[in-house]
């Protein structure tokens, strides 16, 4: 790492100052003159008939502007954007089909008389069955929508090879039950919105993964045409997906055309949890087939995914952990039939890993068990079925660098694995898991498939970073400050980035997919290349300095490699040369060597790819109380550009896998209500309940990452939940198979060993009894 003076440093966040002082600007710290204040009214059944609709009371309150319900809305239904299915709109027709639909909004004064309003508004419904569970829509019998037959929103099946041979002549064979229910993203700021409009023209203030997609949407609902509207980047507080589609800015839009003004609305945390967008709770059958040296022939799986009441980001996620964590492996065959199902939850969508972990909850806890009925040490099973850099699996993914293998033998070293299972105590026990995940992807979007950047230098010296994507508390503009820094050899404090304005910055599809660090950092790193060329050809062809090259900061001869002037001085005589223009240097990545994949998923579908091993050590007392010791999380992510960033995203990363296998769970009852309503009742993971974490990273230097960078966003939170579920294993001898895994569920799982071990013992004893009769 010596050779590079800014990359694999701790550069300090540049956003650090502004957040830790108060200076940072959300969007609900956006308040303009004028401003008008919107609520919306939500559902209280979780489906049912509107039989009537009355706003009249509503709309004689002192204070109220406007009260508007879907009838009042021509382009309602345009509004559906994310996901390949388009059966979204804003506002609630006829029916509602989960507690949190929106049935009408408030436009008012101030925020209070906006509430008040809302208990004005006159609702009759006739309630209507629920499906309240995936084992309800598959069986059908009652349906979430009448113009959805079966509740099927997405059948897929991914066959590869023959499973039915491959299952009859394997050796070993095991499988399982898996139950991952649906989690709440759980970011800091609540979702606010403020619209602007004036004279035909819209301006929006709100945070979002998506700028350009979220104008889309605006424009789709509200007939503004999309020149006309200018979306304002705010500081993001945590997204996790979730951001990745929230109606809240078209919403806010809408409104703002139909009363001709300004109308801010902002989530109360209950709506958080009722009206956005959680992860997708699934269902597995899963089956592994081996030979009797363990070598892994064959996968099935039958996948059951909620989409709640309509379609999101569901159809990709649910497409994703039908393939994706098969990859680390060698399989030759694979039969996968997954089903997007509706119910009367509210819709699900994007949350940090998107569907990996889910699938690598059921299929890592299958690894396991294969261990334990070949009686092999589970990590020496997966190392004898690993990909390494050069293959292509069996989805089409081709590996140009491969770390897992060395991940494997360092988490080893971190947990100290061998001497502990040598010496294993009871009542403690190991758990391991890998992961494999991608740093971008080309599915879904054969006509874009990379990112573009601008990056601007002034007569000043001052340069400018102009992208479309989002700062969502990752680090990524940090982390873009730094790959130009290192290029341009300029401290970072002399570079400013823009993100995220639509009327500066280039069109990009967002902040998603664990992509920014390796196609936006490439494109930020081409920029880059393209100013000093620039530079270099303004002032040999137009300045006299012949045989120059920028490096350092500065501009030094080719040949005699002496410095000629500053990059500041080069900046002021190359824009008296161009007339006061000036230069902005292009970036572009486009990973060609990716393909869009077929309807199967078969394909390169990344640019590269991001390999991971975690390891959990877990204690268990004889009535169920139990501890997670420690935590292992090492990753492949290529080079690492900054250390202290890459290191808290493992951290935050593993943190919310520890929740998620400990804790959290929404919780939705046969009325289709949530549980969990309030941060207390979700019971998020807190600092006193965090074990020690202990972790490294594997640097393969990907060759077509910014200095060899893959990706860290989303992989360490994937495979802590089977980490932990097989270190319970390997001290209680119980498979946990659903998540999460409590002190009350493991007590009553030890009991009921307990109980059956007691009856076999019992019965043996009768039958010894009889036999000696």
């Amino acid at each position: 790492m010596s050779e590079y003076k800014y990359i694999g440093k701790p550069v300090r966040r540049v956003d650090g100052v502004a957040k830790v002082t108060g200076r940072a600007c959300f969007s609900d710290d956006v308040i303009l003159p004028r401003t008008y204040y919107a609520k919306e009214l939500h559902a209280r059944y979780a489906h049912a008939k509107i039989l009537k609709l009355d706003t009249s009371r509503a709309k004689a309150l002192p204070g109220v502007i406007g009260v508007f319900t879907a009838k009042d809305i021509p382009m309602n239904r345009k509004y559906f954007r994310m996901g390949a299915i388009g059966d979204a709109w804003l506002f609630a027709e006829n029916y509602v089909r989960f507690i949190g639909d929106v049935v009408a909004a408030v436009v008012a004064v101030d925020e209070k008389t906006a509430e008040e309003a809302l208990a004005y508004i006159d609702v009759e419904y006739e309630q209507l069955p629920i499906v309240a569970s995936l084992q309800d829509a598959y069986a059908a019998e009652n349906l979430t929508r009448n113009d959805k037959p079966g509740n099927v929103a997405m059948p897929l099946i991914v066959e590869r090879g023959n499973t039915d041979s491959d299952f009859a002549g394997a050796d070993v064979v095991v499988g399982g039950h898996f139950v991952f229910p649906s989690l709440h993203q759980l970011h800091l700021e609540p979702n606010s919105a403020t619209a602007v409009y004036n004279q035909g023209k819209l301006t929006v203030y709100c945070a979002s993964q998506v700028w350009f997609h979220i104008r889309e949407d605006i424009s789709a609902v509200t007939g503004v045409p999309e020149k006309d509207i200018e979306i304002k980047a705010q500081m993001i507080g945590g997204a996790f997906g979730a951001r990745n589609d929230q109606p809240m800015p078209a919403v806010a839009a809408l409104l703002a055309c139909l009363v001709k003004g300004t109308v801010k609305m902002t989530n109360t945390r209950l709506e958080e949890f009722l009206a956005c967008r959680p992860s997708l709770g699934m269902e597995f059958d899963l089956s592994i087939a081996a030979d009797k040296e363990g070598h892994f022939i064959s996968k099935k799986m039958k996948l059951l995914s909620d989409f709640g009441a309509y379609s999101s980001d569901s159809d990709a996620v649910t497409a994703i952990a039908c393939f994706r964590a098969d990859n680390n492996y060698t399989f030759k065959s694979t039969y996968v039939e997954g089903n997007g199902l509706y119910t009367n939850h509210t819709p699900t969508g994007a949350y940090r890993g998107f569907g990996n972990p889910q699938m690598h909850f059921a299929l890592e806890q299958t690894i396991d068990m294969l261990a334990k009925k070949l009686q092999m040490d589970p990590t020496e099973l997966r190392m004898k079925n690993y990909h390494k850099a050069g293959d292509t699996s069996i989805h089409g993914f081709k590996y140009a660098t491969n770390g897992i293998a060395e991940c494997m033998q360092k988490a080893k070293e971190l947990m100290d694995w061998d001497k502990k299972r040598a010496e294993k105590k009871p009542g403690r026990g190991l758990g391991v898991a890998s992961l494999i995940h991608c740093s971008g992807s080309k599915a879904g979007k054969y006509e874009f498939s990379g990112t573009s950047a601008l990056l601007r230098l002034e007569s000043s010296g001052n340069l400018t970073l102009l992208v479309g994507e989002s700062e969502i508390g990752q680090g990524i503009s940090t982390g873009l400050v730094q790959l130009v820094s290192e290029e341009l050899g300029v401290d970072p404090s002399q570079i400013k980035i823009v993100m995220g304005d639509t009327a500066l910055t280039p069109f990009s599809t967002g902040t998603n997919g664990s992509k920014l660090m390796s196609s936006l950092g490439s494109a930020a790193v081409s920029a880059a290349k393209n100013l000093k060329e620039q530079i270099q050809q303004i002032l040999n062809n137009h300045c006299g300095v012949l045989h120059c090259e920028v490096r350092n900061g500065a501009v030094y001869g080719s040949f005699t490699d002496q410095k000629i002037m500053s990059l500041d001085e080069a900046a002021k005589k190359c824009s008296y040369t161009r007339n006061g223009s000036p230069i902005v240097g292009f970036g572009m990545f486009e990973p060609t060597w990716t393909d869009y994949g077929d309807k199967t998923g078969y394909g390169n579908l990344a640019p590269s790819y991001p390999f991971g091993v975690q390891m959990a050590e877990v204690s268990v007392d004889e009535y169920g109380n139990y501890k997670v010791e420690k935590l292992v999380s090492v990753h492949d992510i290529g080079r690492v550009i900054n250390t202290q960033m890459a290191a808290g995203q493992v951290y935050g990363g593993v943190v919310q896998g520890f929740g998620s296998a400990t804790t959290e769970n929404l919780s939705i009852n046969a009325e289709g209500v949530y549980q969990a309503n309030t941060i207390l009742e979700y019971k998020p993971a807190t600092a006193l309940d965090i074990p020690p974490i202990h972790m490294a990273f594997v640097e393969t230097v990907d060759p077509y990452g910014p200095f060899g960078a893959k990706c860290i966003a989303e992989p360490p939170i994937i495979s802590i939940a089977p980490a932990i579920a097989n270190a319970l294993y390997d001290a209680t001898g119980i498979r946990f198979d659903q998540v999460p895994i409590t002190p009350a569920v493991v007590c009553k799982k030890i009991m009921e060993k307990q109980t059956e071990e007691l009856k076999r013992e019992r019965e043996a004893s009768a039958r010894k009894e009889e036999a000696n009769g």
